[in-house]
């Protein structure tokens, strides 16, 4: 049972990391309100009150941990890349993160509402990642025709495809490579488009 000084944020936190907890002991499908009540010592009236349904849960939880809506501003868009994707890989080190990211991006169906809620949360921050490469445009690292969206596809596209696929290889030096060489490619398309002109 909670305490009774036991409310508000630090409740809400508690249970929340008890259904991660429980998502990667039993998995999502087997997911019960009354497991995650056992494993933070709370009432499971408690949790109903908060969250109807075991799904509900876990997307509050998955929203807790997935949080990519600020983006880093280091003056670079090259340091800009990489402090956004060294923080996505330690999002992604969840086991629950990266189970549910995998689900969604495999293909493999899962439950219809949380695929639908999480690839709305990537969709929103894959929107929200253009201003890093609006930023670098301003800065004169890009051309101003960048094609932005396909820049940023291709580049986020890559490390995130080595970050849930090839975690256990995807290091910093990694990292790095991919960002420069996909920088390399966006610059040098810039120039062809210059050249073709003239």
């Amino acid at each position: 049972m909670a305490s009774k000084q036991q409310r508000g944020e630090p409740l809400v936190a508690k249970i929340l990391e008890a259904t991660l907890e429980e998502v990667a002991r039993v998995g999502y499908e087997n997911l019960s309100i009354e497991a995650v009540a056992e494993r933070a010592a709370v009432n499971k009236t408690t949790i109903y009150r908060r969250w109807e349904t075991p799904e509900a849960l876990v997307l509050a939880a998955f929203a807790r941990v997935s949080d990519q809506d600020s983006f880093p501003n280091t003056g670079s868009l090259r340091g800009d890349l990489l402090d956004y994707l060294r923080r996505y890989r330690a999002v992604c080190r969840s086991p629950v993160v990266l189970s549910l990211m995998r689900m969604l991006f495999a293909g493999s169906g899962g439950t219809g509402e949380l695929c639908k809620v999480i690839q709305e949360r990537i969709e929103r921050s894959e929107c929200n990642a253009l201003v890093m490469f609006e930023r670098a445009v301003a800065r004169g690292e890009l051309p101003k025709d960048t094609d932005m969206p396909l820049v940023r596809d291709l580049l986020l596209g890559s490390a995130r495809n080595l970050i849930l696929f090839r975690h256990d290889t995807c290091t910093d030096e990694t990292l790095e490579r991919v960002v420069d060489v996909m920088l390399l490619g966006a610059a040098e398309g810039g120039r062809r488009k210059k050249s073709a002109r003239r």
